[in-house]
């Protein structure tokens, strides 16, 4: 029964992820949002100064309940180097939740799930992963090679009441001390 519920979380996760590029099907980004109930807590994180801008998208998952999973995401390059600086938020959807509840070891489970598939996606290997808190909050953090051990990405990722924030930042030659204030500014308001 365990690895059946692990399966699902990490099937879930990874098709949450994997829809959060904030593009809808047609590769369009979306902005028309339906009427999807989603109060998002407030929240600040200090982006670093660039040429580039911060760029809010919105996806609606129907296949998930209609979640709603809204991004923030600065990326750019500095001398030919990609970078990316990004906060993801969706509510915990009710058949995570309802498996978390029964089994809250499926906690680290479904973090890792999600650290993994949304770095794997760009490449990442070498995973390392840590059990970390926002205050009360569980959260788990992740660090992988990119560009063929050029590059990094640092990702954390929070359970707050129901709602699910992963902070990432990363790319190829990128200053660790960047990617550690970034993370590291991340507040609820």
């Amino acid at each position: 029964m365990k690895i059946k519920a692990s399966l699902l979380i990490i099937s879930i996760l990874v098709f949450i992820f994997s829809c959060s590029s904030g593009k809808n099907n047609d590769g369009k980004a979306a902005r028309n949002i339906d009427t999807v109930e989603h109060n998002i807590p407030e929240f600040e994180v200090d982006y670093p100064e660039t040429q580039y801008g911060v760029e809010k998208t919105e996806t609606i998952n129907r296949n998930l309940g209609g979640i709603l999973i809204t991004n923030w995401i600065l990326q750019g390059a500095e001398n030919n180097d990609p970078f990316m600086y990004f906060v993801s938020h969706n509510v915990v959807p009710k058949n995570l939740d309802k498996l978390i509840k029964d089994d809250p070891n499926q906690l680290r489970i479904a973090f890792q799930a999600l650290l993994t598939s949304s770095a794997a996606k760009l490449g990442g290997t070498d995973f390392k992963f840590a059990e970390i808190y926002y205050s009360d909050y569980s959260g788990m953090e992740s660090i992988c090679k990119v560009f063929n051990g050029e590059g990094l990405i640092k990702s954390r990722v929070y359970l707050i009441e129901d709602n699910i924030f992963m902070i990432s930042a990363g790319g190829r030659n990128i200053d660790v001390e960047s990617v550690n204030r970034f993370l590291n500014s991340f507040k609820l308001k």
